[in-house]
């Protein structure tokens, strides 16, 4: 998931030492530190939380970039709460970090589907009820006209 950050090895993964003789152990506790922060966004969707659960996983994504798993899950978030366009970028980004097609695929049907459904809400033309005339105190005139 990381580099080392003397040579750039990518191939470094739960190593405590890169082959240049850079100590790695920070990135393995920042990695914990990643991990953390995605269970707690869990926790906060099912506190229904979205959006704490978006901070969690926003830190998570900026401390392991290549997190396809909270790309996804943030995507789905970003869905819920009717953020289309966020919701698309994020997958964007899964994609990029190689997540399996058929799990991306299945998020972004689900994705659109929801922004299709809300579209088609949000065009229908709601019906107004009439309203009775009122005098200048707001209540219903009592008076006939002749």
């Amino acid at each position: 998931m990381y580099s080392c950050p003397a040579c750039g090895n990518s191939d470094v993964a739960n190593q405590a030492r890169c082959k240049c003789g850079a100590d790695l152990t920070l990135l393995q506790c920042l990695d914990a530190v990643a991990s953390a922060w995605f269970n707690r966004a869990l926790s906060a969707l099912a506190d229904d939380r979205p959006g704490r659960a978006l901070e969690w996983l926003s830190a998570c994504c900026a401390a392991r970039p290549t997190d396809a798993e909270a790309r996804l899950v943030q995507a789905k978030v970003w869905a819920r709460l009717g953020r289309w366009r966020e919701a698309s970028d994020a997958l964007d980004r899964a994609e990029e970090v190689g997540v399996s097609s058929d799990d991306l695929q299945a998020v972004r049907d689900v994705v659109r589907e929801a922004e299709e459904k809300h579209a088609k809400k949000a065009a229908k033309p709601q019906r107004r009820r009439k309203e009775k005339k009122r005098g200048k105190s707001g209540k219903k005139s009592r008076r006939k006209r002749k």
